[in-house]
């Protein structure tokens, strides 16, 4: 990640209610951890620096590790959190943001160099990470010379990470498996139940 023209900065997406889940996410339990510590422990080798977004100040004092921003509009979606990651990677004078959710506890430690792998090998705009015909979208490497076509998409009334694709050209890098339950690297806890296949699986995987 030295290399002056790849500097990336990640960003850790927890800007949203957790509605389905009933509380919030980040603070759930997995194997006696919470979600974001996860999520950090993955995320950081992979970026320069790591960033959380997330509007609750309470996230933010509990998780010292890593630095918080919070959106210019809260309650308005991942997009919102990529924008706020983007401007403060341009004030950092970083190339790229890599966004990973919260709840996605055992996304792959390749993810980002896949990402920068297949988007230098393309004319796209931006890289997602995919596992066969499945886009997981909030897995993505965005150039931060995209960040004012990404603004304008949020200005008309953009919101969800699959319309960004009629203002962007993505590309895409396949997970074929990993960790996780049924081999699913993406495997993401949105319910209780979520969180409790997880937990089964975590065990088993420790057993053997």
């Amino acid at each position: 990640m030295s290399d002056h023209r790849n500097r990336i900065l990640g960003v850790i997406l927890a800007g949203g209610a957790s509605q389905r889940f009933g509380a919030n996410k980040c603070a759930a339990l997995l194997g006696g951890r919470p979600l974001l510590e996860w999520a950090a422990e993955r995320a950081q080798p992979q970026v320069e620096v790591l960033l959380l977004n997330a509007n609750d100040t309470a996230i933010g004092e509990r998780f010292v590790a890593v630095e918080r921003i919070a959106d210019e509009a809260p309650r308005e979606g991942p997009i919102s959190g990529i924008l706020a990651a983007l401007a403060e990677a341009q004030r950092r004078t970083f190339t790229y943001v890599a966004s990973f959710p919260c709840d996605t506890p055992f996304f792959p430690r390749e993810l980002v160099s896949e990402l920068m792998k297949v988007l230098r090998s393309s004319q796209a705009d931006y890289a997602i990470a995919s596992r066969g015909a499945i886009a997981h979208r909030i897995f993505a490497l965005w150039p931060v010379s995209c960040r004012q076509q990404i603004q304008h998409a949020f200005a008309n009334g953009t919101r969800s990470m699959r319309d960004i694709e009629h203002w962007l050209e993505p590309t895409w890098a396949d997970f074929p498996g990993g960790d996780g339950p049924a081999g699913d690297p993406f495997f993401n806890i949105n319910t209780r139940a979520d969180l409790e296949a997880a937990e089964c699986w975590l065990s088993e995987s420790r057993s053997v």
